[in-house]
């Protein structure tokens, strides 16, 4: 048995499992009023009132896969030569994995409590700055561009932060961030499996697995919506895993820019960050206060329908991911090149946004 092929049957379970859980959540957020009424916020134009327990389906198939995946470790007494190297190593990265774990879960949590009530965004952003400095601490490094423990706390904290917002404002259209989230996650487990990362890769598995599970029920049109407790765990995780993810075998280098494929897999989600960020800044908005102004809503404006909007910026993702993985074995000029024709796809589509909020104007 392969890795790959284990790689894939924890991605297949997780898709399976999270796409069971998810009409289950659904009939508990109606008996639990767990509900995004519509109008509830200025930018919300869903015409009625939608479930928005999809984070709990997801955080539970990928608790629960983890939970029996340990339990098998544990206790089996037959293993498969490679499943039991792999278990004598986890004792080594234990307090790192419970630390992973639980910032998974508290994360799930802050947006749970979000979305029954909201919280001031103070308060919200102070309850991610406590997870994510402890998970920082104790659970994942971010060590390519300094030795020094306080910096490389800085960058890591710094990293976590931003991936996580970056993300959690994507979750603005049926089937998007579900969607976008599993292709981000199952690039990285191409990335980690080619490396030999076994944890990081599983880890990857579950997360889009059950990311692309709970999309059967979030495409449009869209019976349940994920809400702040997925968006929250979808971005802790990515940003995680993007940290984990190392590229050398060995002692050297696949490529001589490693830490240009994070920023590559999650290229479109920090894009649109940046994007709605300036325009907010621009318009003397508040940054935490929705719009219409993120990619996805640009290509409306365009003419897309709003489920081929979504399709188009999954193909974009996809593109600018399998770009990154090209680079794991690439020649330093051809890595340039394939950064290049990254960026220059992105200028495009700022372009593209730019000329379509001209034309708006001149109506």
């Amino acid at each position: 048995m392969s890795w790959w092929t284990i790689y894939l049957a924890i991605f297949a379970a997780a898709v399976v499992m999270s796409a069971i859980m998810t009409p289950l959540c659904r009939s508990l957020a109606w008996r639990w009023n767990f509900l995004d009424k519509p109008n509830s916020e200025g930018h919300k134009l869903h015409s009625g009132a939608t479930p928005v327990l999809g984070g709990m389906a997801m955080v539970l198939s990928w608790t629960a896969l983890i939970i029996g995946g340990y339990l098998y470790l544990r206790f089996s007494e037959d293993l498969p030569v490679k499943i039991a190297t792999f278990a004598k190593g986890l004792g080594d990265v234990q307090r790192r994995s419970i630390c992973i774990v639980g910032g998974a879960i508290a994360m799930w949590l802050i947006g749970l409590r979000d979305d029954k009530k909201p919280m001031s965004a103070k308060v919200k952003l102070a309850l991610q700055i406590t997870v994510m400095a402890v998970v920082a601490q104790w659970g994942v490094k971010v060590t390519l561009f300094t030795a020094d423990p306080f910096l490389s706390w800085l960058l890591t904290f710094g990293w976590l932060m931003v991936i996580l917002n970056a993300v959690n404002f994507y979750d603005n259209m049926d089937g998007l961030l579900s969607g976008v989230a599993g292709i981000c996650a199952f690039i990285f487990m191409i990335a980690a499996g080619t490396m030999g990362q076994y944890l990081v890769a599983t880890l990857a598995a579950l997360t889009s697995g059950v990311a692309w599970g709970f999309f059967m029920h979030n495409k449009s049109p869209a019976t349940i919506f994920m809400g702040d407790s997925g968006s929250h765990f979808l971005g802790y995780m990515l940003g995680v895993i993007g940290t984990m993810v190392t590229y050398n075998k060995g002692d050297s280098l696949t490529t001589p820019y490693p830490f240009l494929i994070p920023f590559m897999v999650l290229a479109l989600p920090l894009f649109d960050l940046g994007a709605v960020v300036v325009i907010r800044i621009r318009n003397k908005k508040p940054i935490y206060i929705g719009d219409h102004n993120h990619i996805s809503h640009r290509f409306v404006k365009m003419g897309f329908s709003r489920k081929h909007a979504v399709r188009l910026i999954h193909l974009l993702c996809l593109i600018i991911g399998l770009c990154s993985i090209a680079i794991l074995h690439s020649a330093p000029i051809v890595a340039i090149l394939l950064l290049a024709q990254t960026v220059a796809l992105l200028i495009f589509l700022t372009i593209l946004h730019s000329r379509q909020n001209l034309n708006g104007s001149s109506k």
